[in-house]
Order: structure tokens, then sequence, then C-alpha cells
């Protein structure tokens, strides 16, 4: 069995457990997710999001590059000390970044796709044209072990930092592959029954999950930030 990366779920919620609220500037509120994001670089160098995520309104078009030559192998990113990857979990290519050099609170990253081989090849054409790299992570889904291995065979990263949405969260949480999960607690309460949570999928096949208690920390702005390893029992 190859080495995996080990992998952190790392999130901010509301109080009653909300990762996406309209916090209207409060003062405390950003605070604590300054620290959300002061924690997202200490814990690793390679960060990732779901489709939903970080999905944009750029609108191209793809007529251009059909025909195009194509190979589905792997282009893995060259990473500078500095630099940090930003990875993309796009099964189907729906994506549409417009450069492999991207920003988060204030570190340089380089965007990485990770497909699945179910993307058109007039989307991978785009992605080349582009000089995006991409990874390969299954041929029908999303494989997200062969992910993680592939961070240690091409970055030697030995941790992956998970930050959602609630779909990826559960599609690694249900294989067995989140070690740990972090979480910062924003003094807040959103209150909408209906919105997305840490985790959360139609599928819950493999849940639950239990984890134990490694660490509680009062953070600034009246945040808490939980940690809990993997349960072994």
């Amino acid at each position: 069995m190859k080495q995996r990366a080990k992998v952190i779920c790392h999130m901010m919620t509301t109080i009653d457990g909300k990762i996406v609220i309209d916090w209207d500037g409060n003062a405390d509120y950003e605070l604590v997710g300054a620290e959300y994001d002061r924690l997202i670089h200490a814990y690793g160098k390679a960060i990732g999001c779901g489709r939903a995520t970080c999905q944009t309104d750029d609108i191209v078009d793809f007529e251009k590059y059909k025909g195009v030559p194509v190979t589905y192998t792997d282009k893995p990113a060259r990473l500078n000390d500095d630099t940090s990857l930003s990875i993309a979990f796009d099964r189907f290519g729906k994506l549409r970044p417009q450069t492999a050099q991207v920003e988060y609170a204030g570190h340089k990253q380089i965007m990485q796709e990770v497909l699945t081989e179910q993307v058109p090849p007039e989307f991978l054409a785009y992605l080349d044209d582009k000089k995006i790299p991409y990874l390969f992570a299954g041929k029908e889904d999303f494989d997200p072990e062969l992910f993680l291995e592939k961070l240690i065979e091409y970055y030697n990263i030995d941790t992956f930092v998970l930050c959602g949405g609630a779909q990826i969260n559960a599609e690694f949480m249900r294989r067995g592959l989140v070690d740990e999960i972090s979480v910062v607690i924003g003094p807040a309460v959103d209150g909408n029954r209906n919105a997305l949570t840490l985790v959360g999928a139609e599928d819950v096949t493999g849940f639950p999950k239990f984890f134990q208690l490694k660490e509680v920390e009062k953070l600034p702005g009246n945040g808490v930030l939980l940690r809990y390893e993997r349960s072994e029992m």
C-alpha cells in the first residue's frame, strides 16, 4: 500500500455549526476568521476545496479547444519554497480557472486542478493553454485516497488541509481518510435550519464517524478552536 498524506479537515463555523453566514462586518467574527486563515497555512502546504466552493462566473468558449490534442496524464505544478498548493476538486471539469497564480490570506499559491478521466478533452486543452496544472484521481469517479498518494509522490507533502465545503468533506470522511478535524467557532448564531454544516451528503453510507478531543483553545475575538483526532475504537 502506498503512503498517503494526512488529512486535517479545517473549517470555520458559527456556534450552531453553519459554515456560511452573512457576518455583516462584525469585528469579532472577522478577527476569528483571521485566526482561521492563519491556521490554514500553519497546518500544511496543500489546501483544498470542493468544486462548488471554487466556482466562479467566468465564461469560456471551448469551441476553439475542440480537436486540440491532449493526453490524460498528470501535469503537476512546480512549487517554490514560498508557495503552497490551492487544490480544486473538479471531477467533471466544471471550473473555469483563469490563472494558475492565486493568493489567499497573503500567501502565494498555485492552482492545482484534481480531475477524473470524465473531463472532456477540450477542458484539458483549456488548462494546458492557461498553464494550469492538473492531476487525475479516478476514472469514473473521484478517488480521494489516490489523490493523497499523489501528494506524497509528486510533492512530498505529508499533510493536506481540507477546507470544505460540506460535500467534499463528506467524501473524504466516509472513506475514513480524515485524520483530524479542526473547527474554529465564531461568536455568532446563524439560525437557519437548512444552512450548510461542516459535513453534509445525501448518501450517509459510512457514517457516523467518531473522533476524540485533542485540544481546546480560546481565540481572539471570542472564538474557540476545537481539534479532534480520529478515534480508533
